[in-house]
Protein backbone atom coordinates (compact mmCIF):
# COMPACT_ATOMS: atom_id res chain seq x y z
CA UNK A 1 0.00 0.00 0.00
CA UNK A 2 1.21 3.28 -0.83
CA UNK A 3 -0.15 6.93 -0.01
CA UNK A 4 -0.51 9.51 -2.08
CA UNK A 5 3.00 10.87 -2.42
CA UNK A 6 4.08 7.29 -3.65
CA UNK A 7 5.71 6.24 -0.50
CA UNK A 8 4.93 2.55 0.74
CA UNK A 9 3.23 2.32 4.24
CA UNK A 10 2.00 -1.42 4.48
CA UNK A 11 2.57 -4.84 2.66
CA UNK A 12 -0.48 -6.64 2.01
CA UNK A 13 0.26 -10.47 1.34
CA UNK A 14 -2.04 -13.71 1.99
CA UNK A 15 -0.74 -16.52 4.28
CA UNK A 16 -1.71 -20.08 4.26
CA UNK A 17 -1.48 -22.62 7.18
CA UNK A 18 -0.14 -25.39 4.42
CA UNK A 19 0.73 -25.80 0.57
CA UNK A 20 -2.21 -27.38 -0.32
CA UNK A 21 -4.31 -24.55 1.01
CA UNK A 22 -2.05 -22.45 -1.32
CA UNK A 23 -2.12 -24.43 -4.27
CA UNK A 24 -5.74 -24.77 -3.69
CA UNK A 25 -6.41 -20.81 -3.27
CA UNK A 26 -3.73 -20.83 -6.99
CA UNK A 27 -6.35 -23.14 -9.08
CA UNK A 28 -9.34 -21.01 -8.03
CA UNK A 29 -7.95 -17.55 -8.49
CA UNK A 30 -7.92 -16.61 -4.86
CA UNK A 31 -11.62 -17.61 -4.06
CA UNK A 32 -11.21 -19.78 -1.72
CA UNK A 33 -8.78 -18.43 1.51
CA UNK A 34 -8.59 -15.26 2.72
CA UNK A 35 -6.36 -14.98 5.27
CA UNK A 36 -3.55 -12.01 5.51
CA UNK A 37 -1.21 -10.46 7.22
CA UNK A 38 -0.34 -6.27 7.15
CA UNK A 39 3.36 -5.41 7.84
CA UNK A 40 3.98 -1.35 7.72
CA UNK A 41 6.84 0.27 5.95
CA UNK A 42 9.57 -1.70 8.32
CA UNK A 43 8.31 -4.87 7.51
CA UNK A 44 7.06 -5.47 11.53
CA UNK A 45 4.05 -7.38 11.63
CA UNK A 46 0.76 -4.92 12.62
CA UNK A 47 -2.40 -6.87 11.42
CA UNK A 48 -3.40 -10.62 11.16
CA UNK A 49 -6.25 -11.25 9.48
CA UNK A 50 -7.84 -15.27 9.56
CA UNK A 51 -11.04 -16.41 8.17
CA UNK A 52 -13.66 -18.91 10.35
CA UNK A 53 -13.80 -21.59 7.66
CA UNK A 54 -17.07 -23.19 7.65
CA UNK A 55 -20.08 -24.32 5.78
CA UNK A 56 -22.86 -23.50 8.70
CA UNK A 57 -21.88 -20.48 10.26
CA UNK A 58 -22.46 -16.94 8.57
CA UNK A 59 -19.15 -15.16 7.68
CA UNK A 60 -16.45 -14.41 9.59
CA UNK A 61 -13.33 -13.23 10.68
CA UNK A 62 -10.19 -13.62 13.45
CA UNK A 63 -8.31 -9.84 13.54
CA UNK A 64 -4.77 -10.04 16.05
CA UNK A 65 -3.72 -6.67 15.99
CA UNK A 66 -0.14 -6.19 17.21
CA UNK A 67 -0.04 -2.44 18.05
CA UNK A 68 2.39 -0.65 20.55
CA UNK A 69 -0.17 -0.78 23.33
CA UNK A 70 -0.48 -4.71 23.02
CA UNK A 71 -2.13 -7.29 20.94
CA UNK A 72 -5.44 -6.90 20.17
CA UNK A 73 -8.22 -9.65 18.89
CA UNK A 74 -11.26 -8.28 16.87
CA UNK A 75 -13.65 -10.86 16.02
CA UNK A 76 -15.99 -9.45 12.90
CA UNK A 77 -19.18 -11.64 11.79
CA UNK A 78 -21.46 -11.20 8.98
CA UNK A 79 -24.30 -9.49 10.11
CA UNK A 80 -26.30 -8.20 6.75
CA UNK A 81 -29.81 -9.64 6.80
CA UNK A 82 -29.87 -9.51 2.49
CA UNK A 83 -26.92 -9.87 0.03
CA UNK A 84 -27.46 -6.19 -0.32
CA UNK A 85 -23.92 -4.23 0.47
CA UNK A 86 -22.00 -5.56 3.55
CA UNK A 87 -22.64 -4.54 7.62
CA UNK A 88 -20.97 -5.89 10.72
CA UNK A 89 -20.07 -4.09 14.15
CA UNK A 90 -16.92 -5.15 15.89
CA UNK A 91 -15.39 -4.06 19.44
CA UNK A 92 -12.17 -2.84 20.33
CA UNK A 93 -10.78 -1.18 23.09
CA UNK A 94 -14.07 -1.27 25.04
CA UNK A 95 -16.05 1.21 22.30
CA UNK A 96 -18.16 -0.53 19.21
CA UNK A 97 -17.33 0.18 15.80
CA UNK A 98 -19.95 -0.03 12.63
CA UNK A 99 -17.98 -1.17 9.52
CA UNK A 100 -20.99 -0.40 6.42
CA UNK A 101 -20.89 -0.62 2.87
CA UNK A 102 -23.88 0.17 0.61
CA UNK A 103 -23.66 -0.96 -2.96
CA UNK A 104 -21.77 0.78 -4.84
CA UNK A 105 -20.60 3.29 -2.52
CA UNK A 106 -17.63 3.92 -0.21
CA UNK A 107 -17.85 1.49 2.63
CA UNK A 108 -17.12 3.27 6.21
CA UNK A 109 -15.96 2.20 9.91
CA UNK A 110 -17.58 4.41 11.46
CA UNK A 111 -17.59 5.13 15.64
CA UNK A 112 -20.04 7.12 17.83
CA UNK A 113 -21.86 8.54 14.61
CA UNK A 114 -18.57 9.98 13.34
CA UNK A 115 -16.57 8.09 9.61
CA UNK A 116 -12.90 7.23 10.73
CA UNK A 117 -12.46 5.59 7.40
CA UNK A 118 -13.61 5.23 4.26
CA UNK A 119 -12.70 2.13 1.54
CA UNK A 120 -14.20 1.70 -2.29
CA UNK A 121 -12.76 -1.19 -4.37
CA UNK A 122 -12.95 -0.05 -8.30
CA UNK A 123 -14.83 -2.35 -10.48
CA UNK A 124 -11.88 -1.99 -13.32
CA UNK A 125 -9.40 -4.76 -13.92
CA UNK A 126 -6.54 -4.97 -12.11
CA UNK A 127 -8.37 -4.27 -9.11
CA UNK A 128 -7.60 -1.51 -6.47
CA UNK A 129 -8.86 -0.12 -3.61
CA UNK A 130 -9.02 3.47 -2.20
CA UNK A 131 -8.76 3.75 1.49
CA UNK A 132 -9.03 7.29 3.19
CA UNK A 133 -8.55 7.65 6.61
CA UNK A 134 -10.61 10.79 7.85
CA UNK A 135 -9.67 11.25 11.29
CA UNK A 136 -6.26 12.25 12.42
CA UNK A 137 -7.15 10.56 15.60
CA UNK A 138 -6.36 7.71 14.55
CA UNK A 139 -3.15 7.84 12.53
CA UNK A 140 -1.35 4.74 14.34
CA UNK A 141 -4.45 2.56 14.15
CA UNK A 142 -4.54 3.42 10.07
CA UNK A 143 -3.18 -0.09 9.61
CA UNK A 144 -5.63 -2.22 12.23
CA UNK A 145 -8.39 -0.13 9.91
CA UNK A 146 -7.03 -0.81 6.48
CA UNK A 147 -6.92 -4.61 7.51
CA UNK A 148 -10.07 -4.89 8.95
CA UNK A 149 -11.72 -3.17 5.31
CA UNK A 150 -9.48 -5.74 3.19
CA UNK A 151 -10.51 -8.78 5.31
CA UNK A 152 -14.10 -8.34 5.30
CA UNK A 153 -14.68 -6.52 1.95
CA UNK A 154 -11.97 -7.24 -0.53
CA UNK A 155 -11.77 -11.28 0.77
CA UNK A 156 -13.72 -13.71 -1.13
CA UNK A 157 -16.92 -14.46 0.33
Amino acid sequence: MTNVQGKVVAYIERTYSNPLMRLLDIMTDGAMFADYRITDANHKLVVEANQVRTFIKRRQYYITYHSSEGTSKIHLVDKKIMDLGEKTDFEYQGKTYLLNKPLMDWGKIIMDGKPLAEWKETLSIPAKANFKLLDPAFTEHELLLLGIFHAYLHAPK
